[in-house]
């Protein structure tokens, strides 16, 4: 009884979670281009962008942490290595996770063409801004790791973890590559989605 209790307090976490996540990117999504928002995301984003102290190195070690470059191989390693062990459905949690986050930032960008920063970018990036994939890549794959083992459940790396996103997705604006919003709802959507993959799990794999 206290086992089911637990599994149902934990399922309920899951799902409140994921509304809140998919709710701030629908509200994001409206405001990007709204004003006030717009102008103090400009003022906010240049500010980090004109920042000394976030050394140029830095950031682009943060940056590339996030990089599909970076993500997908790892990926792709721990794919084949679930596939040689009794947790071989996890081969597919981490598919589904690596691969939708990708389909769904080209999605989004596509759609909504929302243009990056004018100021110089110190690194290449892709034409649109909205969100941005680095964070969204790093929400969702990091988040995995920590599902996976088990780390989630200590409140210190939970909050070392969400430092770490922040400084990727810092790091993306201090490169003149996003705004602030496209951040956040990178941060958001990540989450998301990689909440949708791990209870889509639970309920084909583990019901």
């Amino acid at each position: 009884m206290v086992r089911r209790k637990k599994k149902t307090s934990y399922t309920l976490l899951s799902l409140l979670a994921m509304v809140f996540t998919g709710g701030l990117f629908a509200y994001l999504t409206l405001i990007r281009n709204q004003e006030p928002y717009f102008s103090l995301d400009k003022r906010w984003s240049h500010s980090i962008y004109n920042s000394d102290q976030l050394p140029y190195p830095l950031m682009v070690l943060f940056s590339r942490l996030g990089s599909g470059f970076f993500i997908i191989p790892l990926g792709v390693m721990l794919f084949f290595s679930y596939q040689h062990t009794r947790d071989r459905d996890k081969s597919r949690l981490i598919l589904f996770n690596v691969m939708g986050i990708r389909i769904m930032n080209a999605f989004c960008k596509l759609l909504f063409k929302r243009k990056p920063p004018q100021w110089e970018r110190l690194m290449e990036a892709s034409k649109y801004g909205y969100p941005s994939a680095h964070t969204m890549n790093a929400a969702g794959f990091y988040g995995l790791l920590l599902f996976l083992s088990g780390l989630w459940r200590n409140v210190w790396t939970l909050l070392i973890s969400f430092l770490f996103l922040i400084m990727i997705g810092v790091s993306r604006v201090r490169l003149g590559i996003h705004y602030m919003i496209d951040i956040l709802a990178g941060l958001a959507g990540g989450v998301f989605l990689n909440l949708l993959s791990l209870n889509t799990y639970r309920w084909l794999f583990r019901r």
